[in-house]
């Protein structure tokens, strides 16, 4: 039965429903839901938030307090960085960037990095997993 295009669109329902799921089971958020990266909490480390965990990819929200610094490291894969509120430095390539919001960054694999705080500041990390 053609059902115009109907069989399709419930198809993604079934989708839909797993990646709730999905989500309901690590603690990040629903496809379709708005994530509000103002909503700092009183999260004083600039330990992560997983936001969003899908095969393919993890966002990331992390609260940096002014002051706080993450020493050099590198990721495996390519990211980017991008700062929602505050200012960063973040340091990469032999270069120090002032982050604010509205920046964003792309990293390839292995490549150092650090960052300190100027100001609280979010920043939203996205990676490939």
């Amino acid at each position: 039965m053609d059902l115009g295009g109907w069989n399709h669109r419930l198809g993604h329902l079934d989708d839909n429903y797993s990646l709730r799921k999905q989500s309901e089971m690590t603690g990040t958020t629903a496809a379709g839901q708005l994530i509000d990266l103002h909503d700092i909490g009183t999260n004083d480390q600039p330990k992560p938030k997983l936001l969003i965990k899908t095969e393919p990819m993890n966002v990331m929200r992390l609260v940096l307090t002014a002051g706080k610094a993450i020493p050099e490291h590198k990721a495996a894969k390519d990211i980017t960085v991008q700062c929602v509120a505050g200012k960063v430095e973040f340091t990469t390539m032999g270069e120090t960037h002032t982050m604010t919001p509205g920046t964003m960054l792309f990293l390839p694999p292995e490549e150092l990095h650090s960052l300190n705080a100027i100001e609280d500041s979010i920043m939203v990390v996205t990676k490939p997993n």
